[in-house]
């Protein structure tokens, strides 16, 4: 599921083709994981960040998550400030998408 519809990207005033919005929504979705991880990975210590990579690398998504939630506290506001920033790039940059 896409975590920008082109209904939402209507509402701000920007009108894309089916393709558009799609790739627009996941350019979206990968800038989000990238700063994301950034944000996490300037608060872990070094064997936190060994056993993240380890995980990931291993491709057990279920036990990322979890242990993301275990060893991030703030997780849920990095991402919610993480989303917050975008849209307002976004919604700064309208006329120009």
């Amino acid at each position: 599921m896409a975590l920008l519809s082109k209904q939402f990207l209507n509402t701000l005033g920007i009108e894309l083709d089916d393709a558009s919005s799609e790739a627009f929504s996941q350019h979206f979705e990968d800038t989000l994981n990238s700063r994301v991880t950034e944000e996490i990975v300037d608060i872990l210590e070094d064997d936190q960040l060994e056993q993240l990579t380890a995980l990931r690398d291993s491709g057990n998504d279920e036990a990322l998550q979890n242990w993301l939630v275990e060893n991030v506290p703030d997780l849920s506001e990095i991402i919610q400030d993480e989303v917050a920033i975008l849209l307002g790039e976004i919604v700064e940059n309208s006329d120009e998408i």
